[in-house]
């Protein structure tokens, strides 16, 4: 693991994500909240679909159910509250500490860098939503 390469990876996520959110403000301006909140869903499944079949440990595996389902929760909870940015900004905040926290493994098609500039996506994400 490289400190600069991890530092690099989180800041050019952070400005992809903050770059996403944005875009998708200007998109659709009365859903955007609703559409980052969608997107939490499929972002968790990146780490269970780039999981070899045959080095699928159990606690990743779990972990990984885990994440996704979480962020099912998040998505059900920021349709139901007065402030959906919130909710969906603490869930991709949520999201980018289960990337740091989260060991892929030699069992990940990722590369290593990923959940670095995957955390600074989902924080980048948060950012937006927080402070548009």
């Amino acid at each position: 693991m490289s400190v600069a390469r991890d530092v690099t990876a989180v800041l050019v996520g952070a400005g992809l994500g903050k770059a996403s959110a944005l875009g998708v403000r200007r998109v659709a301006p009365g859903s955007s909240t609703r559409l980052l909140a969608l997107s939490l869903v499929p972002v968790a499944l990146v780490y269970p679909a780039a999981r070899r079949s045959s080095a699928r440990s159990c606690r990743a595996a779990l972990q990984e159910a885990g994440g996704v389902l979480a962020m099912a929760a998040v998505v059900a909870a920021a349709r139901r509250t007065t402030r959906p940015e919130v909710v969906t900004a603490a869930g991709w905040l949520a999201h980018a500490a289960f990337d740091v926290v989260h060991d892929a493994g030699d069992g990940s098609r990722l590369p290593g860098w990923y959940p670095a500039f995957c955390a600074g996506y989902d924080a980048g994400v948060a950012a937006d939503l927080l402070m548009p």
